[in-house]
């Protein structure tokens, strides 16, 4: 049983040895307390009566009880709202639509290198909850330069930059870490979040411009439809990820690589539903 307070961690796998590894990894060092539960109903009956800062959820966990992963973390998270999200895919490092809406902290994916576990867990642990509330204004710290098309005079675009997009960029740049994150049309800064001058930030615009148009090139030449836009650079100890919004509105991030590339597209593939919705309904 774990006890309450900072470092207490519920994994929740059917898997008894893959969940009995991670529960001596993690307290070997005396640094965390962990509980197991091997079922979906099992893991609500823990959290009934205790408190935990984190929930590492395999989401392939045991669904004979009808709790499947995606259930059970969203029901964790009903009962502690506090309670920080690792999840484990069923394969690879992307998450099912059905998790897309939850705030989750951070992907683990099968296999890792179980020595890396507990500085991947610290970080969780660091990383701020997102439902932190939200000012009326939109403010501008010492660390984050907040830029809009608006700031620079009209430009020859359909689309505009609300408010609720630019929070919607400053938040996602929050919760990745992100050096920047942007939002582009036709080559052309529609906002941009982060401490990245003028000049780097146009750079970063017409590379993503040019990969949007080398993809459309390549599917129209190979006689393919046209797919929505998704590219991930690496450069040194960056990645540049990009995707599109709606038609070529594109949201794109630049972050260092040591952040887990799973955890990067579920984060920003949310803000773009968000962004999309927008747009749509504009």
């Amino acid at each position: 049983m774990a006890d309450p307070g900072r470092g207490a961690i519920l994994i929740v796998d059917s898997n008894v040895g893959f969940a009995t590894m991670l529960q001596e990894s993690l307290e070997q060092d005396g640094n965390y307390r962990t509980a197991v539960a091997h079922r979906g109903s099992e893991a609500l009956r823990t959290v009934a009566h205790e408190t935990f800062d984190l929930a590492i959820v395999d989401l392939g966990v045991d669904a004979a009880d009808d709790l499947d992963g995606a259930t059970v973390a969203r029901r964790l998270r009903q009962k502690q709202t506090n309670l920080r999200l690792m999840l484990i895919p069923l394969e690879g490092d992307e998450l099912p639509d059905a998790v897309a809406d939850l705030d989750v902290q951070s992907v683990l994916s099968k296999p890792f290198f179980l020595p890396d576990l507990p500085e991947l867990i610290e970080n969780v642990l660091a990383q701020p909850m997102a439902e932190l509330p939200q000012s009326e204004e939109i403010g501008q710290s010492d660390t984050s330069a907040i830029r809009s098309a608006a700031d620079d005079g009209p430009k020859e675009t359909s689309y505009a930059v609300s408010p609720h997009a630019i929070r919607e960029l400053e938040d996602l740049a929050q919760e990745i870490g992100a050096e920047m994150v942007l939002l582009t049309h036709n080559g052309e800064v529609l906002g941009s979040v982060g401490p990245l001058s003028t000049e780097t930030v146009s750079e970063l615009t017409q590379i993503v411009q040019h990969s949007y148009q080398s993809s459309n090139r390549i599917a129209e030449i190979l006689g393919r439809e046209r797919r929505r836009f998704e590219q991930s650079l690496e450069g040194g100890d960056y990645v540049l990820y990009s995707l599109s919004v709606i038609e070529d509105v594109i949201l794109c991030v630049a972050l260092r690589s040591a952040i887990a590339l799973g955890i990067v597209r579920h984060r920003a593939k949310a803000a773009a539903r968000r962004l999309r919705d927008e747009y749509v309904s504009s």
